[in-house]
């Protein structure tokens, strides 16, 4: 069965993932595509650097070209923002990029992406689901070779291009702070590096090959998985770390000292700096799974926060009609209206490096700053595999009335996503099933550190403890 969750359709290579499922869900999305704009002419198909992507998007391309379509693709690999950056560029109908993005080695998968340069919506996907379930049972998987209409395309120069337009690269150059940087195998490599290097500031890279396995590890800028950037850190000196995941649209940061910055507080920082030194103004968008120290930043400076279920695709329309300028995730995905209507973990890195050549100080002092005026968030994620029966507790969890656990008042049960429970004074638990993985995820964020604590073992009580929270 093919199904998008909050970032596309994934699943194990030979399993859940084949290429004949892929046939089938490019000719859906074909079929989709036509729907949508009458006179489609040209779909971008890109592709990672996981097991079998290259060889996944050709088939796909084959059966774009078999329907009387142009399908381009790529030489080598390429991250996610740069192929919306792609579609907008060159006035493409649809991009699909063959991707598990920061999922483990053995994961594939596809994000369709539209017209407009963004992830699909919900109800878009739901249509190609649809078409899916229904060309299954008769499918023939054949498609007409069309070499005629097998064309080529590199996104890097106007990707690059919209990267150095949109950073202060004269703060940055006057700054002169050493960078180390870990793509992790992935698609950032001669990305990220180039265009630090490129703009004269001192690099160091690490994992910068292609490697389908990931050095054996999952492609996802986590504190555990950036140890070797840590050494790299300490080896050269250097002022800062940064990370992309496999498919480049999220961030990982080491500060100096090579100490790992939680990414909801680098979030907050980058959008309390793009209001007071870049002029940011409108609305911020955040899913219902991230730090709520994005809205103490935004009614720090009076705006307003759009709170969304967790999946960034949900911020797209919002960035194409104006009404939002800024969006963020908690797994490290940040999206900025005047550069792509996408999440991009090199413009992450890139304005993390801006920000602390700009202020003149280290992300902690930064912190320190920001936390004095805002107040403290300590937000933590804890994941279990998915079985049946957490499954099961979890929608029975859904079904009940919430008042009170243990001392603490349910202000607020919100159920778009899980169960997110608030509580009097804004802290929050959240218990959801992961859209990309079979995962059970569980979020605490609380004022004080022990807090977050109290409140995360308070979430695997919620989860386990059926006569909890009956008052």
């Amino acid at each position: 069965m093919v199904h998008f969750g909050t970032a596309g359709w994934r699943g194990i290579v030979g399993q859940e993932l084949t290429f004949r499922k892929v046939r089938l869900a490019t000719q859906a999305i074909v079929d989709v595509v036509r729907e949508d704009r009458p006179g489609a002419k040209v779909i971008l198909v890109g592709f990672d650097t996981r097991m079998l992507s290259e060889k996944f998007a050709r088939s796909a391309a084959q059966v774009i070209a078999g329907n009387g379509l142009e399908a381009k693709l790529p030489s080598r690999d390429i991250p996610a923002p740069a192929l919306s950056s792609a579609i907008i560029e060159t006035g493409a109908d649809a991009g699909i990029l063959f991707t598990a993005s920061h999922n483990p080695p053995e994961y594939n998968g596809l994000k369709y992406y539209t017209g407009d340069g963004t992830l699909a919506p919900r109800e878009t996907t739901d249509r190609i689901e649809a078409r899916c379930a229904e060309l299954e049972p008769s499918f023939a998987d054949v498609f007409v070779p069309r070499p005629d209409l097998m064309g080529e395309f590199c996104p890097k120069p106007t990707y690059l291009a919209r990267l150095q337009e949109l950073i202060d690269w004269d703060a940055i150059r006057a700054k002169g702070l050493a960078v180390a940087v870990d793509p992790l195998y992935g698609t950032t490599r001669e990305y990220l590096d180039h265009i630090l290097l490129e703009n004269g500031v001192q690099v160091s890279v690490i994992h910068n090959t292609r490697d389908p396995f990931f050095g054996g590890y999952a492609p996802e800028c986590t504190s555990a998985n950036l140890t070797r950037l840590r050494d790299l850190m300490r080896q050269t000196g250097a002022d800062l770390g940064l990370s992309t995941d496999g498919d480049g649209d999220r961030f990982g940061i080491l500060d100096q000292g090579a100490r790992f910055r939680d990414s909801g507080v680098i979030i907050g920082l980058l959008l309390d700096y793009l209001v007071r030194r870049r002029g940011l103004k409108g609305r911020v968008g955040r899913t219902l799974a991230t730090s709520h120290l994005i809205d103490a930043v935004a009614r720090e400076h009076g705006m307003d926060v759009v709170e969304t279920p967790v999946g960034f695709k949900n911020f797209g329309p919002m960035f194409l009609d104006g009404s939002l300028e800024f969006a963020a995730e908690e797994s490290a995905g940040l999206g900025w209206r005047s550069y792509l209507p996408e999440r991009d973990g090199t413009l992450a890195c890139l304005l993390v490096l801006e920000m602390i050549s700009v202020e003149g100080q280290n992300l902690s002092a930064l912190t320190h700053d920001l936390f004095r005026r805002v107040g403290t968030f300590y937000f933590r994620r804890h994941q279990v595999p998915l079985t049946r029966r957490l499954e099961n507790l979890l929608e029975r969890r859904r079904e009940q009335e919430w008042h009170e656990i243990n001392g603490w008042k349910v202000v607020s049960a919100d159920l778009r996503d899980g169960l997110k429970l608030t509580f009097e004074g804004g802290s929050w638990i959240l218990i959801r099933k992961a859209g990309t993985e079979p995962k059970l995820r569980i979020y605490a964020e609380g004022r004080t550190k022990e807090e977050m604590r109290t409140l995360m073992h308070l979430a695997k009580k919620v989860l386990t403890n059926w006569r909890l929270g009956h008052v």
